[in-house]
């Protein structure tokens, strides 16, 4: 055998089985292509997987059934888990049930489809409207919502900044049927539906634009006036400090953490409901636990205001002293320009404990609520452990500010002004008149001191001095 009978058998030899293998290969897509489309064992691309399905699903739809499916929400968030509601419920048992089906989207005078995701099939009982003794069984299709993006005709979206055209009308066809030992079965419903997808970029700038709308409204509330009314305005280089949230909660020209903290939640939970609203189109239940959130931080801010109002009730008998000496027409101070954070976390300008554990326990379950309510406000869980501390911290801070009594000195330095004014009052002799005098003055410059932290006014240097009409006997004029 010549060298060239060699080399032609060599390569008949090797030719065959390759292309017995090229042969056989399609049989073996074939044969994979051929199971049903509710076996596991099915494969194919979604393209293979559509058509699949295409005609046990039109069958379904041609068949009549008395289902009733309901849409959680008039809009449905893409690429988040979304669910159909079925009644009566058809599935007894879960595992023995096949739900298939695809969507459609027509886009640019053309049309997409991607096959529908099922996660899975469950039966919830609910009570029945009617009869509260009653439930009735519905059944769930847990599936998860396609994005816009993933439409093969949705390509001038992708990457796009076309926000508002990603509301997309969608169509769902759907079907379920009963699946054992590798057979369909009974039709349970077919259905063609219409439904919406909302983009999540377009929700989540609208929210941002909504949140920032909100905190500038707040921070306009702010008067743009240096000090009292009466001061000219703020230049505009310095009306920016307006928009710092300790400037917005400002109260007396001191920052308030309960304030703050009451804002920040406001606004989060607003912000995320607004979110939720676009996405579905409707405003979501707020879950139990967000409800105590809520109530504890509304209940430790009225608590705070509660204890600041009453610290600042002087006796009527010292109160009427103070109006005498003109004390309460003093100018306002600055309310908003003398603000800082670092008042945050003092009290009477030391580090207050109590504050900084309310704040850290505050920017904890703020960034939780934020990561959690992106999806579901009603399913936001949060600790009893957590509540119970966020509750004892709120405790201590409302104590602690309630414990911290600034009026009895400042009382006590009135009483002793007004004995020392009487005793100025009753003397003949010069040298103990002026001795009265001084005393006065150094009791009315820590009593101005203590005045102006509880009470937000500013107090000259006139008034801290003895009353013109306080004259003692030896001096008065010939």
């Amino acid at each position: 055998m010549n060298m060239n009978a060699v080399t032609k058998t060599l390569l008949r030899g090797t030719l065959i089985p390759a292309a017995l293998l090229l042969a056989a290969a399609p049989a073996v897509a074939a044969g994979e292509t051929g199971q049903d489309i509710c076996s596991a064992r099915f494969r194919g691309t979604p393209q293979q997987q559509v058509d699949a399905m295409r005609q046990p699903v039109q069958e379904a739809i041609e068949t009549l059934d008395n289902a009733r499916i309901e849409l959680p929400s008039p809009s449905l968030p893409s690429g988040n888990i979304n669910y159909l509601s079925i009644k009566p419920s058809f599935a007894e048992q879960t595992d023995k049930v096949c739900v298939i089906g695809y969507f459609e989207l027509w886009r640019n005078n053309s049309y997409s489809t991607l096959p529908l995701l099922v996660d899975h099939v469950a039966v919830v009982d609910s009570p029945d409207p009617h009869d509260a003794a009653r439930s009735i069984s519905t059944t769930r299709i847990y599936f998860r919502t396609p994005r816009i993006e993933e439409f093969s005709n949705a390509d001038d979206l992708k990457g796009s900044w076309n926000f508002w055209n990603r509301h997309q009308p969608l169509r769902l066809k759907i079907a379920a049927f009963d699946y054992e030992d590798g057979q369909r079965g009974h039709v349970h419903f077919g259905r063609e539906m219409k439904l919406t997808i909302s983009g999540k970029a377009a929700s989540m700038v609208a929210a941002m634009l909504f949140a920032a709308a909100c905190y500038l409204l707040a921070a306009a509330a702010i008067p743009a006036l240096g000090g009292n009314g009466a001061q000219p305005p703020l230049p505009w280089r310095q009306r920016w400090r307006h928009l710092l949230p300790w400037y917005i909660t400002g109260s007396g020209g001191h920052a308030s953490l309960s304030q703050m903290q009451m804002l920040l939640f406001t606004l989060i939970v607003a912000t995320l409901l607004f979110y939720q609203w676009l996405r579905t189109g409707l405003l979501q239940e707020l879950s139990t636990d967000l409800l105590y959130l809520i109530g504890i931080s509304t209940a430790g801010t009225a608590g705070s205001q509660i204890t600041t109002s009453i610290k600042k009730e002087l006796e009527p008998q010292l109160y009427a002293y103070a109006q005498q000496l003109g004390w309460f027409t003093a100018p306002l101070a600055g309310a908003h320009a003398q603000a800082s954070a670092a008042e945050l976390l003092q009290t009477d300008k030391r580090f207050d404990i109590y504050k900084f554990q309310m704040l850290v326990f505050t920017v904890v379950i703020a960034a939780y609520v934020i990561a959690s309510g992106a999806d579901a406000l009603g399913n936001i869980q949060i600790s009893a452990t957590l509540l119970t501390l966020m509750g004892m911290s709120q405790g201590a801070y409302v104590g602690g500010h309630a414990a911290s009594d600034q009026l009895s000195p400042l009382e006590d330095q009135l009483t002793g002004m007004r004995d020392l004014q009487q005793r100025y009052q009753a003397s003949t002799d010069m040298r103990v008149s002026e001795e009265l005098r001084r005393r006065f003055q150094l009791a009315a410059a820590q009593a101005g001191v203590m005045f102006s932290r509880i009470f937000p006014r500013t107090l000259p240097d006139y008034m801290l001095d003895m009353p013109l009409d306080a004259a003692s006997p030896a001096k008065a004029p010939d």
